[in-house]
């Protein structure tokens, strides 16, 4: 018998090149001692061709001092980038309509509108924005047209734009995390030995609902979470149970309609299979996915899914927190049935100590397979 072939590690290099790019940007937690819960979070990062010039531009999720508190000098304010085609970006935030302060947490882009070009839904505490490109480098606020800012009083974090019923226009999901307020984390009052207040866990916080927003076509959306079905609730207290940090909207039984899967905090994973009339079945304990090999929950962040194995096999790689294994859920012969198979593929074990919150797959040698 021959021996094997024994596979080497490509060597590759990362150079950090933010700086000679053009980049700038810092984001602004508003932490200022007190230990409030949002602080923890980053804000995310999303490339857009904002202009339709051929070229990815760069738009960043920027947080901002708490309204009790002085605001940041200079204002802290989102941020849009230009790329000029040579690698090099310009900040071109100011007028265009982004340079405006909130806090910030996630984005989303699609043309929701059907104009050719891209525009943004920011998530946020405590009122989410929607931003129409009206081109030439402008954006406007239309959220309270559209009926998408929330309550007022939601924690969002990740969202998309999917398409749920097929009928050409992107509807938007948007995750909640927790119910939170200034009072509330103060109530909380979460503190270690020998350092005093710290950052609360999620588990100390009530849960929340998802919105499903359904895009009606004349730039408005109708919120249709309730009889979409995507609005979990404690079954023994009735009260809302999601804890969502991620989601990642793909076809899981390749039949034509796109699905959802949410990683939620402390709590188990959701899997929203689409019904094909604009309803959802949550069938994440029934697929594998909602839970660990145990069937203990994660502190389940970032999500990202791809058919990393260059076939019909589909994986869901789910980012989890300190000493929890990065999960990766692998498509199994029975539809719908998933299996983690982190360890045997090599990325549970080397994922375990750290902290992991974003994740995606990228082919970062460009070997035609995805890491």
């Amino acid at each position: 018998m021959p021996p094997s072939a024994v596979s080497e590690i490509p060597a590759v290099r990362f150079t950090d090149i933010t700086r000679e790019a053009g980049i700038t940007f810092t984001h602004n937690s508003g932490a200022y001692g007190d230990k409030l819960l949002p602080e923890s979070m980053g804000g995310s990062v999303a490339f857009l061709d904002f202009d339709a010039d051929g070229d990815q531009d760069l738009f960043f999720v920027n947080s901002c001092n708490w309204s009790w508190r002085e605001p940041a000098e200079p204002p802290s304010t989102q941020a849009l980038y230009e790329n000029d085609g040579s690698g090099h970006f310009r900040d071109v935030t100011a007028g265009s309509g982004l340079d405006v302060v909130f806090y910030g947490q996630g984005c989303a882009v699609g043309d929701y509108d059907n104009d050719g070009l891209p525009d943004l839904f920011i998530s946020a505490v405590h009122g989410n924005r929607l931003y129409h490109n009206l081109g030439h480098g402008k954006f406007v606020d239309v959220t309270q047209e559209a009926g998408v800012g929330g309550s007022g009083q939601d924690w969002s974090t990740s969202c998309a734009f999917l398409d749920v019923d097929n009928d050409g226009r992107l509807d938007l999901f948007v995750c909640n995390y927790v119910q939170w307020s200034r009072e509330i984390d103060m109530e909380v009052g979460y503190k270690l030995v020998g350092i005093g207040r710290a950052y609360g866990q999620p588990r100390d916080f009530p849960g929340t609902f998802p919105f499903l927003y359904h895009n009606e076509g004349n730039g408005r959306f109708v919120d249709v979470s309730k009889w979409a079905g995507v609005q979990v609730k404690n079954p023994i207290t009735g009260v809302p149970m999601a804890k969502s940090l991620g989601v990642a909207p793909v076809d899981l039984d390749a039949d034509g309609w796109l699905d959802l899967v949410v990683a939620n905090d402390t709590v188990q994973n959701y899997v929203f299979h689409n019904n094909h009339d604009g309803t959802f079945a949550e069938i994440g304990a029934l697929s594998g996915i909602a839970f660990d090999s145990y069937g203990q929950t994660r502190g389940a962040m970032g999500i990202d899914t791809a058919r990393f194995r260059n076939d019909d096999t589909l994986g869901i790689a789910i980012g989890n927190f300190a000493n929890e294994m990065t999960a990766l859920y692998v498509s199994q012969r029975k539809e719908l049935t998933f299996a983690d198979e982190a360890i045997i593929e090599g990325v549970g074990p080397a994922s375990r100590m750290l902290l992991k919150f974003g994740i995606f797959f990228f082919d970062y040698d460009l070997d035609g397979r995805l890491t």
